[in-house]
């Protein structure tokens, strides 16, 4: 991670103001179906400890209920303790639900091994990605999953900036995050001892009430990944997603 992109992560950019780009650009709800979808066809087993490393502030759960986690036992990381006071306040108005947040470093984690599956949303575009990739592998005792943004051609950057950026946000226009083709994601896999075995992708769609929407051609695509560890290689392909 460049030491610009982490000052933005941990000092400069609003939760507020990041939620609010994320809901704007449909990707919070983008990101909740794809885990959901994920977690419906590749089912881990009650009990099964998971990570999601880069949680932030754990948007996804204003659209995907947090109670699909109440079989499981789940760590959230982060490097930017506010978010993860967010991610912990949505998570606490389940009872019952076994979670636990960590201010860590995907690029350098200070974690064990000894997770069933470890989870990366939208967090390898903005970090060491190799390294980030080595820390899923390390830590993943038979799963990693991965959510990645892949645009059309239109968009150049990460960051829509055809249309106005929120507050805080802007500090992407001089930082921006590196999209990585998702064929060098699995190839690092591959070399990290994990194979593909799942792929799915969903369209970001801006909300309604949001202002001018972008024009079909503009939206980015989110795609996701399963790896496995000592297993076939085989990627059935979910069905596209779209979001409404």
């Amino acid at each position: 991670m460049t030491i610009r992109l982490r000052e933005a992560w941990t000092s400069l950019v609003k939760a507020e103001d990041y939620e609010a780009h994320m809901a704007d650009a449909g990707q919070a709800q983008a990101n909740a179906n794809l885990v959901v979808e994920y977690l419906r066809l590749q089912p881990t087993e009650p009990g099964a400890t998971l990570l999601f490393v880069g949680a932030g502030t754990g948007q996804m759960f204003d659209f995907a209920p947090p109670s699909l986690l109440l079989p499981f036992d789940t760590t959230f990381t982060d490097i930017n303790p506010e978010y993860l006071h967010r991610l912990a306040a949505r998570l606490g108005l389940v009872e019952g639900l076994r979670h636990r947040e960590l201010l860590d470093d995907v690029e350098d984690s200070r974690l064990r091994r000894g997770f069933k599956l470890v989870l990366g949303v939208l967090v390898l575009e903005h970090v060491d990605w190799r390294r980030a990739v080595a820390t899923m592998c390390r830590l993943a005792e038979e799963r990693a999953f991965v959510v990645i943004q892949e645009n059309p051609p239109t968009l150049a950057t990460a960051i829509t900036l055809n249309r106005p950026i929120i507050g805080t946000m802007n500090v992407f226009r001089d930082c921006s995050p590196v999209l990585i083709p998702r064929s060098e994601v699995e190839a690092e896999f591959r070399r990290e001892g994990l194979s593909p075995r799942y792929f799915a992708e969903t369209r970001c769609r801006r909300q309604e009430n949001a202002g001018p929407r972008l024009r079909e051609k503009d939206p980015p695509d989110l795609t996701s990944s399963d790896f496995g560890r000592n297993c076939p290689h085989f990627v059935p392909k979910a069905p596209f997603l779209p979001q409404a």
